[in-house]
């Protein structure tokens, strides 16, 4: 996917006696947005800026090593050697002399011939020339080192910097409050791109506490004090992974785990350790060992430096070590430590992906690291079909996108409270705006934000996930069935439930494979208010031996997909303590039985996949074709082809409504 970024010109920055003034130059197809501030406490904001161009400007993936210094090494070590060849040559030395004052002599005469063209090659056609040159290289052979320019999203609150580092491993964002900022003149709320280039990052180096930086960020059409008016194109052969990365990381934000609390100096001890020792065999691992009301200790393998937390005390209540891998990625944060207080750190398990958040004046900096380099963001998690299990329409979808770019930010439950939609549907909702890159899960303030990756629709993502699509055939075949309350619980699973949010706890007995004979296996899945994954757990070698490292099994998905397409009946999944249940009356499982329903038209109450699961709960059949068994059609708007043959072979319709009725037994 090949995207062109353009801009009225490149940024820069201008020195005066107030202050440093960054010039930032904005997307031009992207639709306006503009901000003129300046930024107190501008030398920690600085730092941040800094750190976010280390992330996006990041490569840990493993390269072949540079073998030529040893080469040359070697190659010195044998000329040591050759002492009575040498002695040789040197007899020749007066020889030489002589050849070399002719070839002198010679140098002279074409230095004479040279000069003019000399001159030439600092001449003003020359020059425009080498440019032509440098754009071609720019548009045809810059891939080896682009990297991709921030997406900075504007808000009433605060203003969001985000980037992704070359290996996509890394997510950065700089969180600048609003109250931090005094702005000058008219501010545009939206998102758009902006140039952050290496020279912008130099100039940055240069604010100072005496020094204040003023930044900003230009609109379209908006005339800038440097003067430079130079168009400039960026053609970027942007990877459809790159919207996947950004939906990962605001989907594993979703999930509950372990938080632990560090002092700075804990943080720099172990990025000193690292930088003094390079690993030549495994595991190359930071272990946590907690232990609630203790102070976290940290294991710096295979080493085993063993690191104290000196102030904090572990409150969370997880008992045990979480290690996760990639650790030299947290480099980014070394520059940061001599001036923050504390660092908040995230754990989701081990090998899972982490975050890490640096408070400065109230500037806060977040990274998110992928559970190990190799395994980056897009690459096999797919913690976005956890993180909401609830089916909305597409009216829904796009009565949300509607709210959320009036008001930039909204929770779940405000948007329930300002629509029709229940709050799970709200926050799927959310979700699928999510997955389509307009809007971002903010862990900080718990929020969705209005964050338009692209100035176009991303293109659906091509869907060749095996497990996924053999868990969509087990919801077909009738493989996934809801289990009573209290069969094989387990502990070692993902995610620690929240104590204080009420849960809803689904028990499913899930078919290992698509013919009836296959193997069952044993599913629970916590959803929370929202229809997030709080807790899930499998008992098929897959999920003991991977967890959630490389996505969850196609038996959590298959219990998932089940979830997601179900509006009523979830009292049938619930325990006697996870409290009310998910919405809907229950649904007796032979209320359909024996009787084969089709359904046709545009359906407005339910999605297709909901009301054909709800047929198979009450254990009827969906069929997709209309015949002399089907026992009923459930017309909706533009029906066609279906509900004419239906029609002749004397086959009940049904409205919507009256298939409500039938699932509720008012019919």
């Amino acid at each position: 996917m090949e995207v062109t970024q353009s801009y009225a010109r490149p940024s820069s920055a201008s020195m005066s006696p107030e202050g440093l003034r960054l010039d930032v130059s904005a997307e031009l197809s992207r639709p306006k947005v503009a901000l003129d501030a300046m930024v107190r406490d501008s030398l920690a904001y600085a730092r941040l800026m800094l750190a976010l161009y280390a992330v996006v400007s990041g490569d840990h993936r493993v390269k072949p090593k540079d073998h030529a210094a040893y080469q040359a090494w070697v190659e010195q070590r044998y000329l040591e050697e050759l002492s009575t060849e040498m002695g040789a040559r040197l007899r020749t030395l007066p020889g030489l002399n002589e050849r070399r004052d002719a070839l002198k002599a010679r140098l002279a005469d074409l230095r004479k011939i040279s000069q003019p063209l000399e001159q030439k090659l600092n001449s003003a056609d020359f020059m425009a020339s080498r440019q032509k040159y440098f754009k071609w290289l720019w548009d045809n052979d810059k891939t080896a080192w682009m990297i991709l320019d921030p997406v900075v999203s504007v808000h009433p609150d605060c203003v969001v910097f985000e980037v992704f580092s070359i290996d996509e491993s890394s997510y950065g964002r700089v969180t600048v409050p609003m109250d931090k900022l005094d702005v000058f003149g008219e501010t545009v709320f939206g998102t758009t791109n902006v140039d952050y280039s290496r020279a912008l990052a130099d100039e940055i180096r240069r604010v100072r506490d005496y020094r204040p930086a003023f930044i900003q960020i230009a609109g379209e059409g908006v005339t800038v004090a440097t003067g430079a008016g130079e168009h400039m194109e960026k053609k970027i052969d942007l990877p459809p992974t790159w919207v996947r990365g950004f939906l990962q990381v605001q989907s594993a934000a979703a999930f509950s785990g372990v938080d632990v609390t560090l002092s700075a100096e804990t943080v720099a001890e172990v990025l000193a350790a690292l930088r003094r020792r390079r690993e030549d065999k495994g595991p190359r691992s930071l272990r946590f060992v907690l232990a609630p009301g203790e102070k976290p200790k940290i294991v710096i393998e295979p080493w085993n430096i063993e690191v104290l937390e000196s102030e904090h005390v572990f409150e969370g209540s997880y008992s045990g070590d979480i290690r996760i891998w990639g650790r030299r990625r947290l480099f980014v944060l070394e520059s940061l430590m001599p001036h923050a207080e504390k660092v908040q750190a995230r754990l989701l398990g081990t090998g899972m992906p982490s975050y890490w958040t640096v408070f400065l004046k109230d500037h806060r900096f977040d990274l998110g690291l992928s559970g190990w380099t190799q395994n980056d963001w897009s690459r096999a998690a797919r913690f976005d079909l956890l993180a909401s299990t609830g089916s909305v329409s597409d009216g829904d979808i796009a009565q949300a996108a509607q709210t959320l770019e009036t008001r930039l930010k909204i929770t779940p439950e405000e948007l329930a409270a300002s629509t029709d939609m229940s709050r799970e549907a709200a926050t799927t909702a959310l979700q699928k705006l999510t997955r389509e890159g307009r809007a971002m899960y903010d862990l900080a303030g718990g929020v969705y934000r209005w964050r338009q990756l692209l100035p176009f629709p991303v293109p659906e993502e091509n869907e060749s996930d095996q497990r996924l699509n053999l868990a969509r055939r087990l919801v077909a075949t009738g493989g996934v069935k809801w289990l009573k309350p209290g069969e094989d619980d387990e502990e070692e699973s993902f995610g620690i439930p929240d104590q204080r949010e009420q849960t809803t706890r689904y028990r499913a007995q899930v078919r290992g494979g698509e013919e009836k004979r296959e193997r069952k296996f044993h599913v629970v899945l916590d959803l929370d208010a929202d229809g997030r994954a709080r807790f899930v757990q499998c008992n098929c070698s897959w999920h003991r031996r991977e967890k959630l490292r490389k996505g969850p099994c196609a038996h959590i998905l298959a219990a998932t997909v089940l979830a997601s397409q179900q509006s009523v009946g979830a009292g049938a999944a619930q325990t006697e303590s996870s409290g009310s249940s998910s919405g809907g009356a229950a649904l007796r499982p032979d209320r359909f039985k024996g009787q084969n329903f089709v359904f046709t038209g545009a359906l407005t109450i339910f999605t297709r996949e909901q009301a054909e699961a709800l047929v198979a709960q009450g254990g009827g059949k969906a069929s997709g074709s209309v015949s002399r068994t089907t026992t009923y059609l459930v017309a909706g708007d533009k029906a066609g082809s279906k509900l004419t043959k239906a029609r002749d072979l004397g086959v009940p319709v049904l409205t919507e409504q009256q298939f409500q009725a039938m699932l509720e037994d008012r019919a």
